[in-house]
Formats: C-alpha cells, sequence, structure tokens
C-alpha cells in the first residue's frame, strides 16, 4: 500500500469499535465512478438542510467500505500511514488488500452516514455480537471532486 498525493479508487481512514474482545484500526473505502456518482446525488438530497438544527443524519446502506485490524507486528503501520490524518489516499491492488487482517466479528449492515455539512462515515456491526465498527468522519465533497 502506498500513499499518493493525487486523488486514487481508495482512500485509507481510521476505524475504531465499541468490541471489548475485537479490534479495528482502519478501512478502506473503494471510491468507484459509481461510487462517487451516487455520493454526488445523496450530498444534493440533504444539502438544502445543512444550517436545520433539528436534522441529524441520513443513512444509506452501502458496502463500499472493508474493516481490518493491523496484523502481526502491527502491520501495515496506520498510525505512521495516517501521519495525524483521519483519510489518506492510497494505491493498492486487490491481491494486497487481501492479504490485510480482518475483524473477527463477521460484519453485517454496513451504512454511510452523510450529515448535511457535506462529512460522512461509515457503521457497521457484528452480526451475531450488535458490536459496531466505524470510520473517523470525512468530507465527501472532496472525495468526488
Amino acid at each position: 500500500m502506498k500513499l499518493s498525493d493525487k486523488t486514487t479508487a481508495h482512500i485509507l481512514v481510521k476505524a475504531n469499535t465499541n468490541s471489548e474482545w475485537d479490534n479495528c484500526e482502519f478501512a478502506i473505502i473503494n471510491l468507484s465512478e459509481e461510487w462517487k456518482q451516487e455520493q454526488a446525488k445523496r450530498l444534493a438530497l440533504v444539502k438544502p438542510l445543512e444550517g436545520n438544527s433539528y436534522f441529524c443524519s441520513m443513512n444509506y446502506y452501502d458496502t463500499a467500505v472493508d474493516f481490518y485490524r493491523t496484523g502481526e507486528h502491527d502491520n501495515p503501520n496506520i498510525e505512521e500511514l495516517l501521519n495525524g490524518k483521519e483519510w489518506v489516499f492510497v494505491e493498492l491492488t486487490e491481491q494486497e488488500q487481501e492479504t490485510f487482517t480482518v475483524p473477527e466479528n463477521r460484519l453485517d449492515c454496513y451504512r454511510l452516514v452523510l450529515r448535511a455539512n457535506g462529512t460522512g462515515y461509515y457503521t457497521a456491526y457484528g452480526k451475531h455480537t450488535s458490536e459496531e465498527f466505524w470510520t473517523e468522519e470525512f468530507l465527501l465533497t472532496q472525495l468526488i471532486a
């Protein structure tokens, strides 16, 4: 996995879980052209609600995210890759992504939570435990530009 200064098809995002026995340190979000077009439509729906103090967020079922935990010897070194940021563009292959360690929970109910200010984050839940997994917030307008 290599960091990139320009837009790529994937971002690495800091992630976490409320599980007492499972771990999750990062997620990879796949930014396909279809995903970007869909997010633009969704943002257009929530934009008129910006400034409405009673509006919280809008949720969409969306599976463009994969949650991971660091493997043996903290590989990959997420803190070093993120370097104090919440997310970064990365270049990686499908084969490389398959080598990452997944959480022990079998995740289900993937959702993208959108706010009217253009930020969003992903959540997922353990299928049999209901433990929550989530990414840090990211600015969708920056990703779809």
